[in-house]
């Protein structure tokens, strides 16, 4: 792809496209949970009236889930439009609209007994996507989880979006990582692994269906 597009670029395309699939996605996936198995895995560790932050939160399923088993969320998505049909579903609840990799202009260190991010960092850049393991270990209290998916492979490309039925014209930003990427990233931090899932997507939705693994990776921050 174009070594010219700035990382700010790359990210902000991913926004304009989640703000143009918001209400479709919406219909399909507002209450919807899947992979149920890894959302069990993370509530095992999750203490009593747990702090949860999500990032890329959507329109809201996670929120749907938590809320409802009594934790306390607050969701963090770029997407206008994400956010506002998240409110329309399940009305308003925490709910921060901004880039992730500024999480820190909104929390403090210590302030989260759990992260949740699943299928979104595979968005974020290289040097984004390091940078984000070093603020979410700085907002996780000792002990704290962190639940994450990456999508198995090597560099960066543009593919097809599929909610927007427009094959061929490749506008969505993905970035991908070997096995060995993320080891070396979480040895940089005491975090110990807890739980991991590989799965290959088969859903006609599904970002790079039936091509690449996505891998679920629970850790905890180890005080």
């Amino acid at each position: 792809m174009d070594r010219n597009i700035t990382d700010s670029n790359k990210r902000n395309g991913v926004r304009i496209n989640y703000d143009l699939i918001a209400k479709q996605y919406a219909e399909d996936f507002g209450t919807y949970i899947e992979d149920l198995d890894a959302y069990e895995e993370f509530e095992k560790y999750l203490v009593k009236d747990a702090q949860i932050l999500d990032l890329g939160a959507g329109t809201g399923r996670t929120y749907s889930y938590f809320n409802a088993k009594g934790y306390q969320y607050t969701g963090l998505d770029f997407s206008k439009e994400m956010k506002s049909n998240a409110f329309e579903i399940h009305g308003e609840f925490p709910y921060v609209l901004d880039d992730m990799v500024d999480l820190k202009k909104h929390f403090k260190e210590k302030s989260f007994d759990a992260v949740f991010a699943v299928y979104s960092l595979f968005h974020l850049p290289n040097n984004d996507f390091k940078n984000i393991f070093s603020d979410i270990y700085d907002i996780l209290k000792p002990n704290g989880i962190f639940l994450f998916t990456y999508q198995v492979g090597q560099g960066e490309e543009m593919v097809d979006e599929p909610y927007l039925k427009e094959n061929g014209k490749k506008v969505l930003y993905m970035n991908y990582q070997s096995n060995e990427d993320i080891e070396k990233i979480l040895n940089l931090f005491s975090f110990k692994e807890l739980y991991r899932k590989e799965k290959i997507e088969t859903s006609e939705a599904a970002i790079n269906n039936n091509e690449v693994t996505t891998v679920f990776v629970l850790v905890q921050k180890i005080s």
